[in-house]
C-alpha cells in the first residue's frame, strides 16, 4: 500500500435482513475505487464483512446471499419428507413442538429456538476459500468479528479460528439462535455490546473508519402492540445505545433508509441491496477523497480477490463430540468417502442423516489441513438437555351439542438405552379419554432397519351408542392390551410391522337402559401394519402423500373371545399451485366376510369423517369414505404463536354398513364442510361447520386432528 494514502477500515453493523444492504454499499465502494484495508463486523455485518475479507467479490456475495433459502436456514430440522418414519410419527402426534429434557428430576429447555444446524453448514460452505486460514490477519483483508461473552457480558473480538465459526458466533441472537461455544466461552450476538464496531476497526490500524449502520431503530410507543414488539424494543435498546456511542467516532457514517424493512424481511433482499447502493451513492463526494487511481485499484483487487477453489480432496474423515451414540451408527449414515473430492450435496445429506437421529443440538463440519492433506471433521454437539426428553400437548374435540373431549398429553422418550440405540417411549393422556401406553423400540442392528417392539396400552373412554340420530346409550369402556411386533424401517418412506396382540375389553353402560349388558371379553390377534408418509407437513401440507394399511386377525386359538378379521386402509394426496392447496383421499375397511363384534366395529362420523354426523354416529362391519377438498393460506401469525391461518372446505361421500350385502353406491351419505384452520404453536386448530344429507348439521371446534392425519381403529394399532 502506498504510504501517502490513509489506511481505511470498514465497520459493518448487525441488523438481520437489513444487513444485506452492506453488499450494496460494497458494490458502490468498488465502483468508486475506494480500497478497504481492514473490516470489523457484527452479526450480519460480520457475515458480509467476513465473506468480503475472505476474497469474495460483491457479485459473488450477492449471488450467495440471494440464493439462500433464509426461512429454511432458520429451521434446523431436515425436510419432513426426508425424516425417518419414527420421527415423522412424533411430528404428527398431538404434541407441542417444544422438546424439553428431563434430568435429575428437572425440566431443561434448549438454549435457543434454532441451534444453527443449517446456518453453520451454509457459512462453512461459502467460506471454503478460507478453510485453511486460522489467523484472520492472513485473510486477503484483515478481519474481526464481534461477539458477546454470555458468561461475563464482555465484548469478544474474534481474530482467529475457523472463519465460519466466528461468523456463526457473532450472529447468535439470544433466545432465537443458540449461543456458540468457542475457546471455552459461550458466545452470543455481538450486537449486545458493540453493534457497530468502529473502535475495533480503529484498533486494527485504520486511519479512517467508514461505518455502515443498518441497525433497527426503536419503535414509537403507539407501535408497541404485542409481546414480540416489546421484546424487540428491549433488544433494540441494548444495541441502540452502543451504536450511537460508536457512530459519532466514525469518519463517515452511511445509514441506509430501511424504515420499511424489518430484521426478518429476507424476502426483500433485492430491495435492501438497492437501498444500500443508494445510501452509498449519496456520499459519493465524501467517498471520492479516498479513491485511488484505476490501475492501482485493479492491481489491488487482483491481490485480494481469491479465485474460488475446486472441491478439496478428502484424505481423512473424523467425527468429534459423540459420547452417547455408538460410532457404528454414525458410520452407516455417512456416504462421503475418503479419497474423493468433497461433494457438498452428499455431505449436507450426511449431516442431515446424523442430525435426524434426534440426539444432537447441532451437526456441522470443518476442514483441517495437516501436512498437505485435508481432513473432514464432522462436529456433533449432543443435546445438553438429553438423552431423556419430554413433550406435552393438548387435544380438543367439541361439537357444541354436549359432545366434548379435552385431553392433556405427555410423552417421555428415553433414548440411547444400549449401543444399538434402543428407546423407550411412554405416553399419558388425561381427560375424557384416559390413556397410558409404553413402547420399547429396539433396533436389531446398527443400520436401524430392523427392530422389535414390545408395548402395553391402557385406555379408558366413553363411547356413544346411536339409533339413527338419537344417542341411546353411552358405555364407559376400558381396554388393556400388550403386543409384540417385529418391524422394518422403509427408509424415509415408512414402516412395516407384524406381530401379535393380547388384551381385554370391558364396558359398562353409563347412560341408557338398565337392561344393557356389561361386557368383559378377551381379545387376541395377529396384527400387521404398513405405513407410508411423504407429506411435507403433518398439519397443513403443501404436497406429498400418506397411506396406511392395517390388518387384524383375531383368533380363538390365541385366546380371543371370538375369531374375526378386519382390514382397513387410507390414503391422502396433497398438491399445490402457489397459495392454493388441493387434497383428495379415501379410507375404508372390511370384515373380510367375518363377524366383527360390536366393540370393534368401524366408526364413522365427526370432523374429517362425514362431517355433520356426530362422532362415531355410524358404525358397521364395512365402511368407506372418499373426500376432496381445497384450502389456502389467508394470513400468517407471529412465529411465537404459530405459522399460518387457512380457509377451505371439502366434500365427502361414504357410509358404514352392517354387511357387504347392504353396501352400494346407492346407499352413500354425502357431506360438505367449511373450515377455518390455524396452524398454532399448540397444534392444528379447526373451527368448522359440517352438513350431511338427511338434515345433519354440526359445528366443530377441534385441536389435534390435521388435514394430513391418519386414523387407526380397534386394537390393530400398536
Amino acid at each position: 500500500m502506498p504510504s501517502h494514502r490513509p489506511r481505511i477500515g470498514l465497520a459493518l453493523s448487525g441488523g438481520g435482513a437489513r444487513g444485506i444492504a452492506h453488499v450494496g454499499v460494497l458494490e458502490v465502494l468498488e465502483e468508486l475505487r475506494v480500497p478497504i484495508d481492514f473490516i470489523a463486523g457484527t452479526s450480519m455485518g460480520s457475515i458480509v464483512g467476513g465473506l468480503y475479507a475472505s476474497g469474495l467479490s460483491p457479485a459473488q456475495m450477492r449471488s450467495a446471499l440471494l440464493n439462500l433459502d433464509w426461512n429454511d436456514l432458520f429451521n434446523d430440522r431436515p425436510p419432513r419428507r426426508d425424516m425417518c418414519y419414527r420421527r415423522k410419527e412424533d411430528d404428527a402426534s398431538d404434541l407441542i413442538n417444544l422438546e424439553m429434557g428431563l434430568k435429575d428430576g428437572r425440566l431443561l429447555l434448549p438454549r435457543g429456538l434454532v441451534a444453527g444446524q443449517k446456518i453453520a453448514f451454509a457459512l462453512e460452505s461459502i467460506t471454503l476459500q478460507a478453510a485453511g486460514v486460522r489467523d484472520f490477519d492472513r485473510l486477503p483483508i484483515p478481519f474481526r468479528a464481534v461477539a458477546t461473552d454470555l458468561g461475563s457480558g464482555e465484548m469478544v473480538v474474534l481474530d482467529h479460528g475457523h472463519l465460519a465459526d466466528a461468523l456463526r458466533a457473532s450472529m447468535s441472537i439470544p433466545g432465537v439462535v443458540a449461543p456458540f461455544e468457542m475457546d471455552g466461552r459461550l458466545l452470543g450476538d455481538g450486537g449486545l455490546v458493540r453493534n457497530l464496531p468502529v473502535d475495533v476497526a480503529r484498533a486494527m490500524g485504520a486511519d479512517v473508519v467508514l461505518a455502515v449502520d443498518v441497525s433497527t431503530p426503536l419503535l414509537s410507543p403507539e407501535a408497541l402492540r404485542s409481546l414480540p414488539d416489546i421484546t424487540s424494543q428491549i433488544t433494540g435498546m441494548l444495541t441502540r445505545e452502543n451504536v450511537e456511542d460508536q457512530i459519532k467516532n466514525a469518519d463517515l457514517a452511511i445509514v441506509p433508509d430501511l424504515r420499511s424493512v424489518t430484521g426478518n424481511d429476507y424476502a426483500q433482499a433485492e430491495h435492501v441491496l438497492a437501498i444500500g447502493q443508494e445510501a452509498a451513492r449519496a456520499h459519493r463526494d465524501a467517498l471520492a477523497r479516498y479513491a485511488i487511481p484505476e490501475d492501482e485499484f485493479k492491481e489491488r483487487l487482483a491481490r485480494v480477490r481469491t479465485s474460488l477453489p475446486g472441491p478439496p480432496h478428502i484424505d481423512a474423515v473424523t467425527v468429534e463430540g459423540i459420547t452417547r451414540v455408538d460410532p457404528r451408527i454414525i458410520e452407516r449414515r455417512l456416504k462421503t468417502r475418503v479419497g474423493a473430492p468433497l461433494d457438498l450435496a452428499t455431505l449436507k445429506t450426511d449431516l442431515a442423516r446424523i442430525y435426524e437421529l434426534g440426539d444432537f443440538e447441532r451437526v456441522d463440519y470443518a476442514l483441517a489441513g495437516e501436512s498437505g492433506t485435508t481432513k473432514l471433521v464432522i462436529r456433533a454437539r449432543e443435546k445438553e438437555w438429553g438423552p431423556n426428553y419430554i413433550r406435552f400437548g393438548v387435544n380438543v374435540r367439541n361439537d357444541f351439542e354436549g359432545d366434548t373431549d379435552f385431553g392433556v398429553i405427555s410423552r417421555l422418550t428415553m433414548t440411547r438405552l444400549n449401543p444399538l440405540g434402543a428407546e423407550w417411549r411412554s405416553d399419558v393422556e388425561i381427560g375424557e379419554t384416559r390413556r397410558v401406553s409404553s413402547e420399547l423400540y429396539q433396533p436389531l442392528d446398527f443400520s436401524g432397519v430392523f427392530f422389535v417392539s414390545p408395548s402395553v396400552d391402557y385406555a379408558n373412554a366413553v363411547v356413544g351408542i346411536f339409533d339413527g340420530d338419537d344417542r341411546t346409550a353411552e358405555y364407559q369402556t376400558r381396554a388393556e392390551s400388550a403386543s409384540l411386533a417385529l418391524g422394518a424401517e422403509l427408509g424415509h418412506y415408512g414402516e412395516a410391522r407384524i406381530g401379535m396382540i393380547r388384551g381385554r375389553v370391558r364396558g359398562r353402560p353409563r347412560v341408557g337402559a338398565s337392561t344393557l349388558p356389561v361386557v368383559s371379553v378377551p381379545v387376541a390377534a395377529y396384527a400387521a401394519r404398513i405405513a407410508f408418509d411423504r407429506l411435507d407437513d403433518p398439519n397443513f401440507p403443501n404436497r406429498g402423500r400418506a397411506a396406511i394399511l392395517q390388518a387384524y386377525l383375531a383368533r380363538r386359538g390365541l385366546g380371543s373371545d371370538v375369531s374375526y378379521d378386519w382390514i382397513l386402509g387410507s390414503i391422502v394426496q396433497v398438491f399445490s399451485r402457489g397459495r392454493h392447496h388441493f387434497f383428495m383421499g379415501t379410507e375404508g375397511g372390511t370384515n373380510l366376510g367375518s363377524d366383527i363384534p360390536f366393540y370393534d366395529e368401524f366408526p364413522v362420523g365427526g370432523l374429517f369423517s362425514l362431517s355433520g354426523f356426530k362422532q362415531a354416529q355410524l358404525r358397521g362391519q364395512l365402511f368407506g369414505v372418499a373426500r376432496a377438498g381445497y384450502y389456502r393460506r389467508s394470513g400468517k401469525l407471529s412465529g411465537m404463536f404459530g405459522r399460518g391461518i387457512y380457509v377451505g372446505g371439502w366434500l365427502e361421500a361414504g357410509n358404514a354398513w352392517a354387511s357387504s350385502r347392504d353396501a352400494g353406491l346407492g346407499d352413500l351419505r354425502y357431506a360438505s364442510t367449511l373450515a377455518l384452520g390455524v396452524d398454532t404453536f399448540f397444534g392444528p386448530l379447526f373451527l368448522a361447520y359440517g352438513h350431511a344429507d338427511g338434515g345433519h348439521d354440526a359445528l366443530y371446534l377441534s385441536m389435534g386432528r390435521s388435514l394430513g392425519g391418519q386414523r387407526r381403529f380397534g386394537f390393530g394399532h400398536y
